[in-house]
């Protein structure tokens, strides 16, 4: 299982940020004569690990009374719980899984162009990870940079848990459709919190966008045929129409 990172709570990494790659994928025996050791290979793919350095804002409140650090402490304590459910981020651009990414300001650009049909816009991938240390942290201004330890979880998908915030609607429009929950979620939705379905067909979708508040809109490919669709998802249903 897997969650979303912590609503409302900046994703920069930090350029100080560093990475090891390949830690623990091999172990070496030792031969009976000469003190000259075999490696042999134990793990094809072990997880990237990273000392990631982030800053959270510790002054400016929202509507609940919390600070940025605050909601990333909640999220790390009570829906991470420090490493044990882990969390889909966009792939750190240096790990040793991907080929590409791209920068945090241009995913919603890559997500409209997607949605206007450009098919060669692609957006960055994602990686699952999970926060495998303390967190240190040091105050700088208004912020507290805060170093900790990820590591790659995996990355297939996995179920994701119920954190018991329902959706209340759903509208459908050609290409997305927007999400309406009953509460703010204490993690984000992601592409897979709901499976979706269109006239009863199972439906990709190919990109989420959460507001931040109670809302999260789901790109799929527009349809081109003339007709009525009916798309449902978290147990509600909204039609939109092809002329």
């Amino acid at each position: 299982m897997y969650i979303g990172f912590a609503t409302n709570v900046n994703k920069i990494i930090i350029d100080s940020t560093s990475v090891t790659v390949g830690e623990s994928a091999t172990v070496a025996d030792s031969l009976e004569t000469g003190g000259q050791k075999k490696r042999r290979l134990v793990s094809a793919n072990p997880p990237d690990k990273y000392n990631v350095t982030m800053a959270f804002d510790f002054v400016e409140e929202d509507a609940d009374g919390l600070t940025e650090l605050e909601r990333f402490y909640s999220w790390l304590k009570y829906e991470h719980c420090y490493g044990v459910n882990p969390f889909e981020f966009p792939a750190i651009l240096i790990n040793s899984n991907r080929q590409k990414g791209e920068s945090q300001e241009s995913i919603e650009h890559i997500i409209e162009r997607i949605a206007n049909g450009d098919t060669s816009a692609r957006l960055p991938d994602k990686e699952y990870y999970a926060i495998t240390s303390a967190v240190e942290g040091n105050k700088s201004g208004n912020s507290l940079e805060v170093k900790m330890t990820w590591e790659t979880y995996a990355t297939g998908a996995f179920s994701i848990p119920n954190n018991n915030i329902e959706v209340d609607h759903i509208t459908a429009y050609n290409g997305y459709v927007d999400i309406v929950q009953t509460a703010t979620p204490t993690s984000e939705p992601t592409t897979a919190t709901w499976p979706m379905t269109i006239n009863n067909v199972s439906e990709t979708v190919i990109a989420s966008v959460f507001d931040g508040d109670v809302t999260t809109r789901y790109y799929f490919t527009p349809k081109t045929t003339a007709g009525s669709y009916a798309v449902t998802l978290g147990g509600k249903s909204s039609t939109f129409t092809v002329a």
